[in-house]
C-alpha cells in the first residue's frame, strides 16, 4: 500500500517522507521492541503506555516510517500524524481487507470462541489456504494485525472477535467486514462491564451489524435462550445444538477419558478429542461453518477426529501417572461448570480440583464463586484447592455443601497448591486446574511437575 493511500484512509497528515513509497503491510508493527530494518511503526497509545515515545527509537532501528498522534517531521523518514493511532491502525487493516473478495468468518460468544475458531480453520484447511488470528489476537489490536497478513494465497479468513465493553464488536466488524458471523453462546463472561446477561447479549449481537443480504450467513447456538431471538433478516440463518429444530442437531453416543462420539442429524458419526457437552456444541458450530462453505462431510469428520484441544483448554496430559486436565487459559462461571462436568464423567481413582479466581464478574463475583463451590461439591471431587481472594468463597461454599474440611485447602500461592497436590494426588488420580488468565494457574502444574 502506498503512503499516499495510507494517508488517505487514516485521515492523517504526511509531515515527511515520499508519498509514493510502497509499504509492505506484513511489516507494519505496533511493538517497538520488534521493529527492524524495513518495518513501519504505528505508535499506539493507551492508559498505561505511549508508543509515541518510541518513534525515534524505531527509526534508529531501521523503520522506514511511523504513524503517531504526536511528533514532528523526520527528515527523509515517513512520518504521518493522525488524531488516533489505534483508529488509524484499524482503518489501514480495513482498507487492506476490502481488497480481498474472500469469505471472512467472524466468531464471538461468551465461551468457545477460540476452540471454534481453531477447529473451523482446521476443517476449512482441508480445502482452502486459511488465515486465522493466532492465540487470542481478537481485539482492536489483534484483529487488524491478523488482517494485515492477508495475501493473494489466502482463500478464507477465520477471526475470533472478543469484547469486554459495549461497542467493541461493532468496531471490529467495521474493520473485518465478515461475510459469515457466528455467536457461540451467551453467558456471564465480562459481566462486570455489561451489567447482566441481557447486556452480554446486546454486546454480542453487535456482530450482526456486518453481513447484509442473502449471500451473508449467520450461525448461532439454537439452544441458547438469548440467541433464539435472532431472526434471519434477509440472511441465511443456520442453527446448531441438541434441540430438534436445529439445522445441525447432535446426539451424544458415548464418551471416555480421551474422546467423545456423537452423531449429527442422526446419520453422520463424529469422534472428537474435545471433551464435554460444551465441546460438542463447539464442534457442531465448526461443522456448520465448514458445511456453509461447501466442505464435504468426510473431510469434516476427518478434521474433527484429528483436532487436538487448544493449549490450556481442557488439555489432557499425565504427570507421574496422574491424569491432568489443564484448563488454565481462562475461567468464567459457564466454562468452569463445563470443566466440572468433564471431571464428573472422567474415570479416576480420586479427583482433585484446583480453582483460581474468576475475574470481571463485578458485584456478582462472590455469588458466582460460591456457586462454583456448590458445583464442585456436587461433582464428586475428592478435594478442592483454591487460590485467590475470591476463591475463598468457593471453598467456603463447598464446605457448606457437604465437602469435609480436611479435603479443602485455601492456598496462598501456586507453590503451596503444588505442595499439597504432591501429598494427596496418586497415580490413577485426576487433577483439574482452572482459573482466569491473570491467575496463571498453569504454574501449579509446572511446580507439580518439578517436584
Amino acid at each position: 500500500m502506498k503512503i499516499s493511500e495510507i494517508v488517505k484512509v487514516t485521515r492523517g497528515k504526511l509531515l515527511s517522507g515520499d508519498p509514493d513509497t510502497d509499504v509492505d503491510l506484513s511489516r507494519v508493527l505496533t511493538d517497538s521492541r520488534t521493529v527492524g530494518k524495513g518495518s513501519f511503526f504505528i505508535a499506539l497509545k493507551g492508559p498505561n503506555f505511549d508508543g509515541g515515545k518510541f518513534v525515534a527509537e524505531s527509526f534508529a532501528k531501521g523503520a522506514i516510517g511511523a504513524i503517531a498522534a504526536s511528533g514532528e517531521a523526520a527528515g527523509t523518514k515517513i512520518f504521518i500524524k493522525v488524531k488516533d493511532a489505534t483508529d488509524a491502525f484499524g482503518r489501514i487493516a480495513a482498507a487492506h481487507r476490502n481488497k480481498f473478495k474472500i469469505p471472512v468468518i467472524g466468531i464471538t460468544g461468551s465461551n468457545g470462541k477460540t476452540t471454534v475458531k481453531d477447529l473451523a480453520a482446521a476443517i476449512l484447511a482441508s480445502k482452502y489456504n486459511v488465515l486465522k488470528n493466532e492465540g487470542t489476537d481478537n481485539n482492536h489490536i489483534g484483529v487488524p494485525k491478523t488482517l494485515l497478513k492477508l495475501n493473494k494465497s489466502h482463500k478464507v479468513c477465520v477471526l475470533e472477535l472478543g469484547t469486554n465493553h459495549p461497542g467493541e464488536i461493532k468496531k471490529l466488524c467495521e474493520i473485518a467486514s465478515p461475510t459469515t458471523v457466528v455467536i457461540t453462546n451467551i453467558g456471564p463472561s465480562h459481566i462486570e462491564f455489561f451489567g447482566d446477561l441481557e447486556g452480554v447479549y446486546r454486546a454480542k449481537i453487535e456482530i450482526l451489524s456486518s453481513p447484509k443480504g442473502p449471500k451473508s450467513t449467520v450461525i448461532i447456538n439454537g439452544d441458547d435462550r438469548y440467541l433464539k431471538r435472532i431472526r434471519a433478516g434477509g440472511r441465511r440463518l443456520i442453527k446448531f445444538g441438541f434441540d430438534e429444530e436445529n439445522d445441525y442437531k447432535a446426539s451424544i453416543i458415548g464418551s471416555d477419558n480421551d474422546k467423545v462420539s456423537f452423531s449429527v442429524n442422526s446419520d453422520r458419526i463424529f469422534v472428537s478429542r474435545l471433551l464435554g457437552t460444551h465441546n460438542v456444541y463447539n464442534a457442531l458450530c465448526a461443522i456448520a461453518i465448514g458445511r456453509s462453505l461447501g466442505l464435504p462431510y468426510p473431510a469434516i469428520i476427518k478434521a474433527v477426529a484429528y483436532f487436538k484441544p487448544t493449549r490450556m483448554r481442557l488439555d489432557i496430559g499425565k504427570i507421574r501417572g496422574i491424569d491432568v486436565i489443564n484448563d488454565a487459559y481462562n475461567s468464567n462461571p459457564q466454562s468452569m461448570s463445563a470443566a466440572l462436568e468433564v471431571l464428573e464423567n472422567y474415570p479416576a481413582r480420586s479427583k482433585w480440583v484446583v480453582s483460581g479466581d474468576m475475574f470481571e464478574l463485578g458485584s456478582k463475583a462472590e455469588y458466582f464463586h460460591r456457586m462454583i463451590g456448590v458445583l464442585v461439591a456436587k461433582s464428586g471431587a475428592d478435594g478442592l484447592l483454591t487460590i485467590g481472594k475470591l476463591s475463598k468463597f468457593t471453598s467456603a461454599e463447598a464446605y457448606a455443601s457437604g465437602m469435609r474440611k480436611e479435603t479443602l485447602w485455601h492456598c496462598p500461592d501456586h507453590a503451596a497448591a503444588s505442595k499439597i497436590l504432591g501429598k494427596v494426588a496418586k497415580p490413577g488420580d485426576l487433577i483439574l486446574v482452572k482459573g482466569s488468565r491473570g491467575m496463571k494457574m498453569e504454574k501449579v502444574l509446572e511446580r507439580f511437575k518439578e517436584r
